[in-house]
């Protein structure tokens, strides 16, 4: 495929996102909480939670599929929910751009992201369009593959049908409170593999301790030791990290302000700095208004982090810390 009908591909679709609201219409039938008009004369297949339509022309080569995803939850953040439907749904399945050009509006509560980029798959050379539309605590997404602009209309045609029920998106949000234990909200190792989509956003965490010394011998006060402090980490789609530090420890400010990448293999979240750090994820919890995550650690460079930190909990508590991140 050349690089101008790509561009070509693009101009169009970008022009129809933009004028595109997701509508308010009838619709044939019904994904869950998607109602949707699925593309006549088309193959349709259909998997649990999914609807991918095709059609191929034998003696051209041309190619277009169109499936749509139906609602799972969202993370709180529309970007964070494309780039990781993005990394699921493409950079896993074919070879694409890792961070496309993206265009976000807004309609009635729904945020839509979409973007796109050529793509190479087991039909050969294409275009990728990934829509993804977040709110509510849902996420749907919409990814269209093909190789000719002579599908662009049937494209924007199925996505300006999609019809979403809040109401219902709403409800089947509504969960029970978190449980606790001794006080304390129960964070939950994560039910699936993170990654660094998942974590796109401002991550805050706050701690302190004032201690307090004595003289063993004689019992008066021999001086205080206090730290308080805020880290403001921000994670982008691409893997970059900033970590804004701000401390005051024994009435002393401290500024301090880095940058650095993020990675995830299995449980392990790696930021890279001068250094790297290397911390175990324990925890994951996606509330009404927020998403918490709790990380035990962290451990330097070629350091070997011991099993049991792995395997039980209650090994190297005092090192967990909970970032969380504002919906």
């Amino acid at each position: 495929m050349k690089k101008s009908n790509l561009l070509f591909f693009f101009s169009l679709l970008t022009a129809i996102f933009a004028s595109c609201p997701v509508a308010s219409i009838a619709q044939a039938e019904k994904l869950g909480i998607v109602k949707y008009t699925p593309v006549s004369g088309w193959t349709k297949t259909v998997k649990p939670n999914v609807i991918s339509m095709s059609t191929f022309d034998q003696t051209s080569g041309k190619y277009c599929v169109i499936t749509l995803y139906g609602a799972t939850p969202g993370t709180g953040n529309a970007n964070s929910d494309f780039g990781r439907e993005w990394n699921n749904l493409i950079v896993k399945n074919m070879k694409a751009d890792a961070n496309p050009t993206i265009e976000t509006q807004l309609s009635d509560g729904w945020t839509v992201v979409a973007g796109g980029s050529e793509v190479e798959s087991e039909l050969g050379k294409g275009a990728g369009f990934l829509t993804v539309i977040s709110g509510f605590g849902k996420t749907v997404s919409i990814l269209a593959v093909f190789n000719d602009p002579i599908y662009v209309n049937q494209v924007d045609t199925f996505i300006k049908g999609i019809d979403l029920d809040k109401s219902v998106a709403s409800a089947s949000n509504t969960a029970a409170p978190p449980a606790t234990q001794d006080g304390k909200v129960v964070i939950p190792m994560p039910s699936r593999q993170l990654t660094v989509s998942d974590l796109i956003g401002e991550w805050g965490e706050t701690a302190g301790f004032s201690t307090t010394y004595v003289d063993r011998y004689s019992g008066t006060y021999a001086g205080t030791d206090s730290l308080h402090f805020r880290n403001k980490r921000t994670i982008t789609r691409n893997g970059g990290y900033v970590n804004d530090f701000f401390a005051i420890q024994n009435g002393k400010k401290i500024i301090d302000k880095t940058s650095g990448t993020i990675s995830i293999n299995g449980r392990i979240l790696s930021i890279r700095q001068h250094n790297t750090a290397k911390y175990v994820i324990r925890g994951w919890l996606e509330l009404a208004d927020m998403t918490i995550l709790t990380v035990c650690g962290p451990w330097y460079d070629d350091d070997v982090i011991p099993e049991r930190i792995f395997t039980t909990i209650e090994q190297g508590a005092n090192l967990n810390a909970n970032w969380i991140r504002k919906k």
